[in-house]
């Protein structure tokens, strides 16, 4: 190597670490990345205790890490490189074959512990006199498994279900999604949720279980969105997927009548939307159903033919639950993740007439809050 090439490598190694090093403290830290749907860390000065027991330096290098110059282009840049060498896995994504469907790897789940959580929707039918139904969705990895790239190991095969179904008692009444969901579009690409035709798919199997019959729309979806990237997008760093597409079907004020939303953040209620348009403006633009999550929200549809229902459910349910609503006098949604309450106490007092434990089999397998139901 020549005296010019060394010295050439040598400045240009010192401009990249001065470079950036004075970059990183001349721009203005980031709150928030749109693309990892995150707070980032900010500095925070050291105090005589943080220096001596060394929490500082481990709060500023996770500073340092948020904040560096360019690093949204440099997640890509390594989802992008390891792409090219043929890795079909980053960051716990899985790239699918068509390059732009994304897949949040499918943790399954002990037979003890799936027995535990399943026995909690058992009790909940022991305690209360009304029929409970119970259905797990599928994983994005059960319906597109001809997407997933070859030999994924972390997928839905459906066994979960197959075994809680099997552990299900004689009072619970179970309802099969594994082969109600098809086609291109019943999930999202860039986040894990089903869509509003997936939601729209369900919404029949579960009506004609639950109650023989479905409404029929006869009104074509709505476009809100062409600029939705969720948050399997989000831990990819696939930012050359092409954004998610959103619509609305049921209209704001129903379709025999005028349906109400109120929400329930706190003990005084709220009025609230199906469609919080508002979101859309937002990174966040799933929580355009129904506002997001909320520990108990409430629909009710006066024009309905069905009586009250209540929803033991995850955040799937929020893009369901205007479907519901044209069936149903009420729909009760009730989160145990944000809500305390007797779930038995709740069914007698507001004379719920059917309950419905929906969950996402990913959910299903990790949400600790399960063993509520037997409260």
């Amino acid at each position: 190597m020549s005296k010019f090439q060394s010295r050439l490598i040598t400045a240009l190694f010192c401009i990249y670490i001065f470079g950036f090093g004075i970059a990183q403290f001349l721009l203005p830290d980031r709150t928030f990345s749109e693309q990892e749907n995150r707070y980032l860390t900010q500095f925070q000065a050291p105090t005589l205790s943080t220096l001596k027991d060394g929490s500082f330096m481990t709060s500023f290098e996770n500073y340092i890490i948020d904040q560096f110059p360019l690093r949204d282009k440099w997640i890509q840049m390594k989802a992008q490189s390891e792409r090219l060498i043929g890795k079909q896995e980053n960051n716990k994504v899985y790239l699918g074959v068509d390059g732009q469907t994304l897949f949040t790897q499918f943790q399954s789940i002990d037979a003890s512990d799936l027995q535990a959580r399943v026995e909690g929707v058992n009790t909940l039918a022991d305690n209360v006199s009304v029929p409970v139904y119970f259905s797990i969705i599928p994983d994005k990895t059960y319906v597109w498994a001809n997407r997933l790239p070859g030999n994924a190991p972390n997928v839905d095969d459906g066994s979960t279900a197959l075994q809680a179904q099997a552990l299900c008692s004689d009072k619970v009444h179970w309802i099969d999604l594994y082969q109600t969901l098809q086609g291109i579009d019943v999930f999202y690409r860039t986040d894990h949720h089903w869509s509003t035709m997936g939601a729209y798919q369900a919404y029949q199997t579960l009506a004609q279980a639950m109650n023989g019959a479905c409404t029929t729309l006869d009104i074509s979806p709505t476009l809100v969105s062409d600029g939705f990237y969720g948050t399997t997008w989000s831990s990819s760093g696939a930012g050359w997927v092409r954004p998610d597409e959103m619509y609305t079907w049921v209209p704001e004020s129903g379709l025999t009548g005028s349906t109400t939303v109120t929400w329930y953040h706190t003990s005084q209620p709220e009025a609230g939307k199906l469609y919080d348009t508002s979101y859309l403006e937002k990174k966040d633009k799933y929580s355009m159903f129904l506002g997001g999550n909320q520990p108990l929200a409430i629909l009710r549809n006066p024009d309905a033919q069905g009586g009250r229902l209540l929803v033991v459910r995850d955040s799937y349910s929020d893009s369901l639950a205007p479907f519901l609503s044209l069936d149903y006098q009420e729909v009760h949604l009730y989160d145990l993740r944000y809500n305390r309450l007797s779930l038995k106490q709740y069914i007698e007092e507001h004379q719920i007439d059917q309950v419905l434990v929906l969950y996402s089999v990913s959910n299903f397998t990790t949400d600790n809050n399960l063993a509520l139901l037997k409260r």
